[in-house]
């Protein structure tokens, strides 16, 4: 129950985040990756205890040296499976809310991701069509 409410906070206030072109942090894919303007960071709250809070931020990179496109999410706090489950929800968000009209497919880049840090590549993809006999 608390974990799907913490959930519930999370997917609803990823859609309120504001775009910004500027972080505090650096990361690695700043030298070798085009940052985008597509940008959020999220609280996301216990509902049994307000003051625990988990903060989450989506950073897009395109054209990277690889020729890869990524979204890298980060958080603060403890690494466990909820808050993991938090990070993949907010993915899926994060495309909803910046590229709602695009059809995208992403893939998590396990050796690239750790403690607190999971990092998706995605590309822009064309729907098949296929027509279906009963």
């Amino acid at each position: 129950m608390v974990k799907n409410n913490i959930l519930l906070l999370a997917l609803c206030g990823l859609l309120a985040c504001a775009t910004t072109t500027s972080t505090a942090k650096t990361s690695p894919y700043d030298n070798t990756c085009t940052k985008t303007e597509n940008y959020g960071k999220i609280d996301a709250h216990e509902v049994i205890n307000m003051q625990n809070k988990t903060t989450f931020e989506a950073t897009e990179y395109i054209d990277c040296a690889d020729g890869r496109n990524l979204v890298v999410i980060t958080w603060e706090g403890v690494h466990n499976k909820a808050n993991a489950n938090l990070a993949a929800q907010i993915m899926t968000n994060f495309f909803n809310h910046f590229h709602a009209d695009e059809h995208i497919q992403y893939l998590l880049v396990p050796e690239e991701s750790g403690e607190n840090i999971f990092v998706y590549k995605f590309e822009n993809y064309e729907p098949q069509r296929t027509i279906m006999s009963f």
